[in-house]
């Protein structure tokens, strides 16, 4: 039996999935000739994890044999319109997030209130990676409503697509980001804030106040009170400063703007 036999065999077989993604990584880095074949010939499978695998191999193939993307784009595309099961679903979608091609998102929009969680995340995934700048009003409407997801994972990713990887701005955004500044996800929270703080919204300095003094405060609320820029954060940073509880660098710099030292430019 060929290595990337044995390497497929155990990666449909086991329901660990960190091992599975390391078996996916060693599928990839040493046995890349036949992969392409074998994945396409996955995604055809009547067998769901088959059909997820295949999805998986050539969503990651393409970012290392950048010439199997017109065949991999074609059969995941195919592959979606046929799929009703949720996780090869999911991973279909998050392979044409990889893929990268914005002409796909027509494909992904409507996939925004699956029932499935795990279909709604690889959505936000999707069109927050490939989404074109500016946003286009599909794109910004499925991420502001991927931004309430029930999900917190879901609600994290949208939230990041919106506030950081767009630079899309309006009542609508900052309502959405604004709804996600108390969040009970405190990735999705810190999200938010950054996304409010480069945009300069000055509601988002209550909040910022509050997850500074958390004792869950991580770098990017940090770099958020940078971005704000505001003077009434200093007091929360000294005190972090002072506990030596976040990144040095990144608290000094916090400092520095909100102490108008090193005010950012608008376009910053």
């Amino acid at each position: 039996m060929r290595p990337l036999d044995v390497r497929i065999e155990a990666a449909l077989r086991t329901y660990d999935e960190d091992c599975r993604w390391d078996l996916i990584a060693g599928i990839l880095t040493e046995c890349p000739d036949d992969v392409l074949e074998e994945a396409v010939g996955l995604l055809g499978s009547n067998l769901e994890r088959s059909r997820t695998l295949g999805a998986d191999l050539l969503g990651r193939l393409v970012g290392i044999e950048p010439n199997c993307r017109p065949v991999a784009l074609d059969a995941l595309l195919a592959a979606i319109a046929a799929e009703t099961s949720s996780a090869p679903k999911a991973s279909i979608v998050a392979a044409l997030g990889h893929v990268d091609d914005p002409g796909t998102l027509g494909f992904v929009f409507p996939l925004a209130d699956d029932p499935s969680a795990e279909v709604r995340l690889a959505v936000a995934f999707a069109v927050a990676t490939i989404s074109p700048q500016p946003l286009a009003p599909e794109a910004r409407t499925a991420l502001i409503s991927l931004s309430r997801d029930c999900d917190p994972e879901v609600r994290d990713w949208a939230t990041f697509g919106l506030g950081t990887l767009s630079d899309a701005d309006g009542p609508d955004v900052r309502a959405a980001l604004l709804a996600r500044a108390e969040d009970a996800s405190h990735e999705a929270r810190a999200e938010a804030l950054f996304g409010l703080a480069v945009r300069r919204d000055p509601r988002a300095v209550p909040h910022l106040i509050r997850a500074l003094q958390s004792p869950l405060v991580g770098g990017l609320e940090v770099d958020a009170a940078a971005a704000a820029a505001d003077p009434r954060l200093l007091p929360a940073l000294w005190a972090l400063q002072q506990a030596g509880a976040a990144d040095q660098v990144r608290l000094r710099r916090a400092i520095d703007r909100c102490s108008g030292r090193d005010r950012p430019s608008l376009l910053s």
